[in-house]
């Protein structure tokens, strides 16, 4: 696009702005093919977006990005450089709109949807792409595990990518064929507008309970900016799926009337609803009520946990309301496979189950122990540590829920960011010790793992908590590869032992 005309249909558009253009440039000869926010991405028709996070001013990187030759930038004040420049309010949430028109509004050739809540989003977004693809629309995914533009997939950043990269990530959709995305939507990009340029056909509320407080400083604050999707980013038309067994979710259903379907496992009047007829270690016999369905109908949902059915729910909700008839979305959830790092389960030749998964607050490691707990037929060892820069408070309350329904706890090391990982672990050991379960305290988390597999014997589980798929641990200055799968897997080659 050229630069000319983009300025011209900004003119058109929400944001404020006002243009600079240094003498002896040409706008009407500058052609752009993106955007980054990154300097060191920079280069020859590309914008650069000029945001300011907690730690740096990308501001500062201005003349190092138009050194490699960016032709234009987005910032906040004016650069003391050769080149255009668009100066708005807040680069972070003009840039997805930027950035969309850029691309030519890609979000506009597909069936948009997004997920929010506290938990439930990544897996949620796994079952929808399923049931979705299976259906015949080809689906990308964008959430906090990995990017899927239909035909790379990619490991994950953030959970919700800043404006420029998600808008160049649903360009590569449309280009790659997607009819469909499914995203998760997180309460700082929410709350920061870096899904502006998106409006959705359709959003899931999975429930809320506390989490980033240290950034919306309490529960009321958290609800508007997860409320603030379905009012501000919501198509007129649109439709929300709602769990209404969640109070804030009762509340946006309330609100929202009939733009919303709702579904629960606790109010048979919802528009979905499933319960539970039998558990296995192998998965779930549920039965489930859903429009166009002649009668309830039962299905084997291969993943543990009622939270997962809430999650089942949440996914055949938005495909049904997407166009998928009900009977071939719930045949498609039959056909489930892992998600990676949620409940992802490894059956070992010595009789012992690995379980890992991503829990990391007290509500998601309760959830996650007490269905690992119903098919444990003998003791339970849970492994789990808590990131650094992070609520200090909730610290002894995961630990009491780990020692509440674990027979045996070791506190290890997550991603300590800029903390100290033996005061993160010191801050969790009081609520341990609220139980007579025993425990050991191990910094290192290879260390901790293998001691947990070392333990175990036929019948027991071992629960590896927090971190789920992630691949790096991160610390102040630096991060390490880290992966507990491969942990476990390394365990196994040098105990002679095998996945079977």
């Amino acid at each position: 696009m050229n630069l000319c005309k983009l300025i011209l249909t900004l003119e058109k558009g929400p944001i404020e702005y006002r243009i600079h253009i240094p003498e002896g440039c040409a706008a009407d000869e500058i052609e752009l093919k993106g955007m980054v926010c990154d300097s060191r991405k920079a280069g020859p028709g590309v914008i650069f977006a000029a945001t300011k996070g907690g730690h740096k001013d990308a501001h500062d990187f201005i003349p190092s990005a138009v050194a490699a030759g960016t032709p234009a930038v987005l910032c906040e004040r004016e650069a003391d450089v050769p080149v255009p420049q668009i100066i708005c309010r807040n680069v972070r949430s003009a840039m997805g709109e930027v950035a969309s028109l850029l691309h030519d509004e890609p979000a506009r050739r597909m069936t948009m949807i997004a997920l929010t809540g506290t938990n439930g989003k990544t897996t949620s977004t796994f079952m929808t792409q399923a049931i979705l693809n299976r259906a015949g629309i080809k689906t990308g995914l964008m959430g906090t595990v990995l990017y899927d533009d239909g035909e790379k997939i990619e490991e994950a950043e953030h959970t919700t990518s800043e404006g420029a990269d998600l808008q160049g990530l649903l360009a590569r959709m449309v280009e790659n064929g997607c009819g469909a995305c499914v995203m998760e939507a997180s309460s700082h990009s929410i709350a920061q507008g870096r899904i502006s340029g998106i409006s959705f056909d359709r959003i899931g509320f999975t429930n809320l309970t506390p989490e980033h407080l240290e950034y919306h400083t309490d529960m009321e604050n958290y609800f508007s900016a997860k409320r603030a999707l379905f009012g501000k980013y919501m198509k007129d038309d649109g439709i929300a799926a709602i769990n209404i067994d969640d109070e804030y979710g009762m509340r946006l259903r309330r609100e929202l009337g009939k733009r919303a379907v709702s579904y629960s496992m606790r109010m048979e009047e919802a528009d979905f609803f499933a319960k539970v007829l039998s558990v296995s270690e192998e998965g779930l016999a549920i039965e489930v009520k859903a429009p166009g369905l002649s009668g309830n109908k039962g299905i084997k949902l291969p993943a543990l946990g009622a939270y997962n059915v809430m999650n089942a729910l949440q996914a055949l909700s938005l495909a049904c309301a997407a166009g998928v008839p009900a009977a071939a979305a719930i045949e498609s959830l039959e056909a489930m496979p892992q998600v990676p790092g949620r409940l992802e389960r490894y059956r070992l030749d010595n009789g012992v189950t690995c379980v890992i998964d991503f829990a990391h607050t007290s509500d998601g490691l309760e959830k996650a122990l007490g269905a690992v707990r119903q098919v444990c037929g003998g003791r339970l060892y849970v492994v789990f540590g808590l990131g650094g820069e992070r609520d200090i408070s909730r610290r002894p309350i995961v630990g009491e829920t780990a020692s509440r329904l674990g027979d045996y706890v070791v506190v290890t090391s997550d991603n300590p960011r800029g903390e100290d990982p033996e005061a993160i672990i010191a801050g969790i050991e009081p609520g341990v010790k609220r139980h007579a379960t025993p425990y050991k305290l191990i910094t290192d988390r290879r260390e901790a793992i293998c001691l947990a597999l070392d333990m175990a014997s036929a019948g027991d589980i071992v629960v590896i908590a927090g971190r789920g798929p992630e691949t790096r641990q991160v610390f102040k200055d630096f991060s390490i590869p880290l992966v507990d799968r491969e942990i476990m897997e390394d365990w196994c080659r040098m105990r002679g032992r095998r996945v079977l």
